[in-house]
């Protein structure tokens, strides 16, 4: 009898480990580290496009950029993802290459995260003064290398607030800045959506979240990492569920991960360190953006401001967004409502999205 069900033990467990392996192989497969060339319809490499990965030194450290664009003579646009520490090219490729039509679109994987993620990285740089100047390096590196006299600088969520701080800071180096999902005071804006899901936990009848709910605390300003942490991972749960997230129609995170589990520019153990890198700017950066305050910070721009913010958007809540618009003085801005998005203008409702950044890029 023992023998039997060791046999059976030993059969079940070369089955799982085949299956496991089978997975790695097949994801090591998908994970060539290399770009994807640009193509027209019929598969062929698009004349004078450009599709590349290059690694550059900013700061003093290795990062990396994803550089694509059907025509590299179209103007530079220096896109600055989310998180802190959560990369979005693949994301871009995946719902809005079009955008690729138009400019010279380059996804910079900041430094700690995705592809410029590493275990050497000095903990004292990861801060907000650092990520500025990185970016302030980075914008005069690729004027000089498309010889043009300056950029654009597009930024979404926590990519938005190092964007127009940078913006604000280095004006002479940008025609214009593109925010998505403008954090201006996530603190105020953490307290908005935590009144927002418990307000749709009951609408809804969720007996399952108004209980999960009722247990978080909402944290002080400057309470630790780890009470922020364990907080935004279960509110953002429901953010999500209740279609105020990444995007209103995606009620959970599998999808991204797909995403990012199938994009060929990364490689194995670029998806592998994906969400430790993750958590690892998170833990360093969160503390600059639930406690710095753009209303306080920032009363004018010296170039055009475009503020993009989905209507459903409980991350960087709508109402807190425009207010900050308001307060704003600037030569020129405008502010653009996206009716069916939530987080993620740019990527849900694309063909609005890029009609509108074209014909304000047009005009400068």
């Amino acid at each position: 009898m023992k023998k039997k069900i060791l046999r059976v033990f030993l059969f079940v467990a070369g089955g799982l480990l085949a299956v496991i392996l089978g997975l790695l192989v097949t994801l090591w497969i998908k994970s060539p580290g290399t770009a994807d060339p640009i193509t027209d319809s019929n598969g062929r490499t698009i004349p004078g496009s450009i599709s590349v990965i290059e690694k550059v030194k900013l700061g003093g450290q290795d990062q990396y950029l994803i550089i694509r664009g059907q025509d590299r003579n179209k103007p530079v646009m220096l896109f600055l993802h989310g998180g802190p520490g959560s990369p979005e090219f693949t994301f871009m490729k995946k719902t809005n290459r079009a955008i690729e039509k138009d400019f010279v679109m380059v996804y910079w994987e900041q430094r700690g995260a995705g592809k410029s993620y590493s275990k050497d990285i000095p903990a004292e740089s990861m801060n907000l003064p650092q990520f500025i100047s990185d970016t302030r390096e980075l914008s005069i590196l690729l004027a000089k290398r498309f010889k043009k006299d300056k950029i654009y600088l597009m930024g979404h969520s926590w990519g938005s607030f190092l964007g127009i701080l940078t913006a604000y800071q280095y004006p002479d180096l940008y025609y214009a800045y593109f925010g998505i999902g403008q954090v201006c005071s996530q603190y105020k804006g953490e307290k908005n959506s935590f009144e927002w899901v418990k307000e749709q936990a009951r609408k809804q009848n969720n007996t399952k979240a108004i209980e999960s709910l009722s247990k978080l605390t909402f944290p002080d300003s400057l309470a630790g990492m780890d009470i922020w942490y364990k907080y935004v991972m279960t509110e953002r749960n429901y953010v999500s569920q209740f279609g105020g997230g990444i995007t209103h129609e995606m009620t959970s995170m599998l999808p991204l991960v797909k995403i990012v589990l199938n994009a060929k520019e990364y490689t194995l153990s670029d998806k592998m360190n994906f969400m430790k890198a993750s958590k690892y700017s998170l833990n360093h950066l969160w503390p600059s953006v639930i406690q710095k305050n753009l209303f306080n910070d920032i009363d004018s721009m010296r170039i055009p401001v475009y503020i993009f913010q989905g209507r459903y958007d409980n991350q960087t809540p709508y109402p807190i967004a425009k207010d900050f618009f308001n307060h704003l003085k600037a030569r020129k801005k405008e502010f653009f409502t996206f009716e069916n998005s939530a987080h993620s203008p740019v990527m849900e409702e694309v063909s609005k999205f890029n009609s509108i950044v074209l014909e304000k890029t047009r005009m400068e």
